[in-house]
């Protein structure tokens, strides 16, 4: 994730949550996501699990987590050389506050120890806290 997009929110200040999907989780994430949208730069494992998040299309639950309509947009920038180093492509991507919800959800039910990482990065800068 890129930091510089959200503001992490102080410890004092966080709402703590159960690391397992409930309407508390849900109805928070939509108060605390930014209007404007919410700004992912994922590399590696971290685009991956990303990307097979957002490929299910609609689930069970009858949500899409890419919705063009919403402003959501999601691209690959393609590798590139810093100095002797070569840099893998990164995954940029912008989410409407009710697909990020779904992003978040998706990953949290995920049975992918990455996944859940990834889904408590999230709620971490926007002040939700997952225990």
């Amino acid at each position: 994730m890129d930091p510089q997009s959200v503001s992490p929110t102080p410890s004092s200040q966080r709402k703590v949550f159960t690391a397992i999907w409930s309407e508390e989780l849900r109805l928070a994430l939509l108060q605390n996501a930014p209007q404007a949208g919410y700004h992912l730069s994922l590399v590696g494992a971290d685009s991956r699990t990303v990307t097979a998040a957002v490929n299910q299309g609609i689930d069970a639950c009858l949500e899409a987590c890419y919705v063009p309509a919403r402003g959501d947009r999601f691209g690959f920038t393609p590798a590139a050389r810093v100095g002797s180093r070569a840099t893998g492509s990164r995954l940029e991507g912008e989410l409407s506050p009710a697909s990020l919800v779904t992003l978040v959800r998706r990953l949290l039910e995920s049975e992918d120890a990455n996944a859940a990482s990834l889904a408590t990065g999230i709620c971490e800068t926007l002040g939700l806290e997952l225990v």
